[in-house]
């Protein structure tokens, strides 16, 4: 064991390691986020072993939903699984104290490292190393190790190891103690969900390399276990635990189950633990690396999001799918949002369409909420919520506090009025079905969640006495603009749902009979629905065009142009929304996300190659790529890249690359930005690559930006893996 100054890195990590030097409290929320870990189920922030006064720790775990006030419900922080505290001679060892240190997480195998060198006395350091990872074998499983060792002399040393129920989400209780133990074999602490009645067993198994003197305390709610012994120079003392985290969701017995599980990572042993989710991770990476050369940030911002999304991608469930946050933060409270489906989804369905046809399943689980939703607002169909968590119910919060209201209380119409989420999830299931050809997955689940979607949008829009349908008082993705008519992105997506609906219909009809006819007479699709279907798509009102550009909604070529001076300030700090006022943006055609650029990503046929290169010249200006939404950079990448403009595509690209390693929006201490790390991978993929799928097959063409020597990638498209090697000729 070397000293602590600076990581050791060989050539095979490069593109591989994120790490950083030092102890910086003032960025202790940012890094717990970074350096987040999970298998798709549990998850861990970067938070310390050893705590800290300013740390906003947090574990979590899919379906693991308890309520809350304003946001309806959350994934509850998991008790403290992870904390080890140290003593040498009575003296608290706490990284702030060091000298040094560093901490890195390695993508290839999901193992976060962290070492700092403890002074003693003069010429004396203690060497502490602590390690970690979540098992993507065991779901419910993990490991950590801690590596101490005095450079010179003798002293006493005192670990405490301990397992904790006195946590909280951001000042929130969530668990009830039923009963803890602790002794000889590890500790062990039962809890209970407070309003939802979730049981949960931990337990903590640990392997102390010295022989020590043993102490268990049983502090209620805390069990822990007090080691010590006499720690020589040059002698390395090793503790690893081996923990057990199971809920009473798909077993009566859930500590019986994280007992099982701590056993099975104790019996393994940390080498051959760690190896074999190291293997696990390996075949994840096979399936969607993306190698970048001659762009080493690209190369390392593309890997780590793509570890952050799998971390949190919900791998052995069908019954849950990833929050705007991902597992990594308290933002948003983990509910899901169309984040999902159109940002994050796609890089499963292109590589891993298991984990994409699980997170499909969950929203397709959920069509009961769906239903409700419509039902209560006097629709027809499934209209799905703008947030949803464990039950499919709407969880928007109606009202906030708001930085962009002075933080006074705001109306948050979203879960009222953005509409557009329906469409964009019936969107998801047909490009999954075209790039993996899974008839049976339609056919069983997705079909349903098309037409009963189509009802909606049916009853949604309101006929003119000219015929011409309306879907009046909604909110698109630019989130700026609220409570207005015939939005391009909401429209021109639900009739191109109603009309998908009207086909996958008639691929049941051909393919199952049985089962076009039950659906049928379940969601009472007769002919009068199927035809007005079909009158409330040809009629649906279109935007007003001017000079090739659509209008977002009606309306908004009169409203007043941006402030260019203040928009595309480079001091800015704060949204068009702060600087204006809630009220005052919607009086201008400043844009949070660029709604008709946002169609063109989504359907792209509906623009030739002069409409793309109009409105992308004319929305780009006007909207708030810095410090509007995070979902927008990457979107606005494929966009500039497809019609010729690749010094914004990449400067696009950038933007979405530091959201979160480089906290370039100074909000990553919520938690990941989600859709802007599957927006990444599309910008790569779908733009710089030129990918396209169709029922046809598919097809690429590149436009790498100019200091990309290659790209490779590799895509699954009808169950075949498909490798993309592109180099760059400039």
């Amino acid at each position: 064991m070397t000293g602590a100054g600076t990581p050791i890195a060989d050539q095979a990590a490069a593109g591989w390691v994120v790490g950083t030097n030092g102890f910086d409290p003032g960025r202790m929320g940012h890094r717990e986020t970074v350096f987040t870990i999970g298998n798709g189920n549990l998850s861990l922030r970067g938070t310390l072993e050893e705590g800290h006064p300013q740390e906003n720790p947090g574990s979590f775990m899919h379906r693991v939903w308890d309520d809350m006030d304003v946001h309806a419900t959350e994934l509850a922080n998991l008790p403290r699984w992870w904390g080890l505290d140290l003593w040498l001679d009575d003296r608290r060892v706490r990284h702030e104290d060091a000298t040094g240190g560093w901490r890195t997480l390695d993508l290839r195998t999901g193992l976060l490292s962290r070492a700092f060198d403890w002074p003693v006395a003069p010429g004396v350091d203690l060497l502490v190393r602590h390690e970690r990872f979540i098992s993507l074998v065991e779901p419910y499983g993990a490991m950590l190790r801690t590596t101490v060792e005095l450079s010179a002399g003798v002293a006493d040393l005192r670990l405490r190891v301990s397992a904790s129920a006195h946590v909280e989400n951001t000042g929130r209780l969530h668990w009830r103690v039923v009963g803890q133990s602790a002794g000889e074999d590890g500790l062990t602490l039962v809890t209970v969900t407070r309003a939802t009645g979730v049981p949960l067993g931990v337990v903590v198994r640990p392997r102390l390399s010295a022989p020590a003197e043993l102490t268990a305390g049983d502090a209620d709610g805390q069990p822990a276990l007090d080691y010590r012994l006499t720690l020589r120079a040059g002698e390395q003392v090793e503790i690893v635990r081996s923990v057990g985290i199971v809920p009473a969701l798909d077993t009566e017995l859930p500590l019986n189950a994280a007992r099982d599980v701590a056993d099975r990572l104790d019996a393994l042993g940390w080498p051959a633990a760690l190896a074999a989710s190291g293997e696990a991770w390996s075949q994840v990476w096979a399936d969607c690396d993306v190698e970048i050369d001659g762009d080493p940030e690209a190369q390392l911002s593309v890997r780590y999001n793509l570890f952050q999304l799998n971390a949190a991608a919900p791998r052995f469930t069908e019954d849950a799918s990833i929050g705007a946050k991902t597992l990594s933060g308290y933002g948003y409270r983990h509910h899901v949002f169309w984040d999902t489906e159109s940002f994050m989804l796609p890089v499963f369905t292109f590589t891993q369409p298991d984990v994409a046809r699980n997170m499909l399943a969950y929203r397709c689980r959920r069509l009961a909420g769906a239903r409700a939703k419509a039902a209560a607002a006097g629709r027809s169909g499934a209209q799905f919520p703008w947030e949803s968590a464990g039950s499919g119910a709407e969880v928007t919060p109606p009202w906030i506090e708001s930085v962009a209201a002075g933080g006074a209380r705001m109306r948050v119409w979203s879960g009222d009025l953005e509409v557009h989420i329906t469409a964009d999830i019936a969107l998801a299931i047909v490009q999954y079905w075209t790039v993996t050809g899974d008839d049976a997955f339609v056919r069983e689940q997705g079909a349903e969640v098309v037409l009963d979607g189509a009802r909606f949008w049916a009853s949604l829009a309101r006929p003119d006495a000219d015929g011409t349908y309306h879907l009046r008082d909604v909110v698109g993705p630019d989130e700026y603009h609220e409570h207005v008519d015939d939005n391009a992105y909401t429209n021109l997506l639900a009739a191109w749902h109603l009309r998908t609906a009207e086909a996958v219909l008639a691929w049941l009809e051909r393919t199952a009979p049985g089962q076009a006819a039950r659906l049928a007479t379940e969601l009472a699709i007769g002919p009068a629905e199927r035809e007005q279907w079909a009158r409330v798509a040809d009629h649906l009102a279109a935007p007003r065009v001017r000079d090739g550009v659509l209008e977002q909604f009606a309306g908004y070529f009169d409203l007043d142009d941006v402030d260019y001076a203040k928009l595309r300030s480079p001091s800015r700090q704060l949204s068009m929304q702060v600087l204006h006022g809630p009220e005052g943006v919607q009086r201008t055609r400043t844009v949070k996300q660029p709604d008709v650029l946002m169609l063109a990503f989504q359907l792209p046929n509906l623009f030739d190659g002069e409409s793309l290169s109009a409105n992308y010249h004319y929305y780009d200006p006007r909207t708030d790529h810095e410090q509007g939404s995070s979902l927008g950079p990457a979107v606005s990448s494929v966009i500039a890249t497809r019609a010729g403009d690749p010094a914004a595509a990449y400067a696009h690209f950038l933007r979405a690359a530091r959201a979160d390693l480089d906290d370039v929006r100074g909000n990553a201490s919520d938690g990941i930005h989600g859709a802007s790390a599957g927006g990444l991978w599309q910008a790569v993929v779908l733009g710089f690559a030129g990918l396209r799928v169709t029922e046809d097959g598919w097809t690429v063409e590149p436009r790498l930006p100019d200091t990309w020597r290659r790209l490779r990638f590799a895509f699954r498209h009808r169950g075949v893996r498909q490798v993309v090697e592109l180099l760059n000729d400039h």
